[in-house]
């Protein structure tokens, strides 16, 4: 009786210990050298994330408030758009339907995108909250705590630094682009006795 009053309190004990998937969080901001309301713009507009996050590849509407986002590995997450307020300058989502783990190692995510005026700069704040992949006791490697977080804090990162960088790789991308015509065009430009791209 004794050995088993011991053991059934072994058991009881270890089951304290052994516990699930804890709230994961990252928190990220950047300051971006344009206005708040241009930034803003960039990021409330519908599929914005393909226009400036470097792991976005393609964004397609799947209605007014979900978006399937593919990744530059070519996976795929649906993003269900929560709330848009263009008062506060906040974008709030969440990861909905079955989250392809080689996209993001997560069992949920809910996100949120805040633009503020920072002088004539915007500071932009990035907060997520998540669950690993496992939502078991023991994750196998690469769906515990530590992969979800590195994932995302990854992934918000890059898409801080993104829109940061935004403005310059626009300009560069005109530059370039203006470039390239005035050495194809120079010699008929020349030719009508025309000094463009001299």
């Amino acid at each position: 009786m004794k050995w088993s009053l011991l053991l059934a309190g072994l058991l009881l004990s270890a089951n304290v210990w052994a516990h699930g998937p804890t709230p994961q969080k990252t928190d990220e901001s950047i300051q971006v050298g344009a206005s708040a309301d241009a930034v803003w713009k960039r990021i409330s507009a519908p599929c914005g994330l393909a226009q400036w996050h470097p792991q976005v590849t393609a964004c397609e509407a799947v209605n007014d408030k979900q978006q399937k986002i593919t990744l530059k590995n070519g996976k795929q997450l649906l993003q269900e758009i929560d709330e848009v307020s263009a008062a506060e300058m906040t974008v709030a989502y969440r990861l909905s339907g079955d989250i392809d783990l080689e996209a993001l190692p997560v069992s949920s995510l809910n996100g949120k995108i805040k633009v503020s005026a920072d002088g004539s700069n915007a500071k932009v704040v990035w907060t997520a909250r998540y669950y690993r992949a496992f939502t078991g006791n023991e994750p196998p490697a690469g769906q515990d705590d530590e992969s979800a977080k590195n994932a995302v804090d990854s992934f918000v990162k890059e898409g801080l630094q993104g829109l940061k960088e935004g403005r310059n790789a626009a300009a560069a991308s005109r530059t370039g682009w203006r470039q390239k015509v005035c050495v194809a065009m120079r010699p008929v430009f020349k030719g009508l006795g025309l000094s463009v791209c001299a």
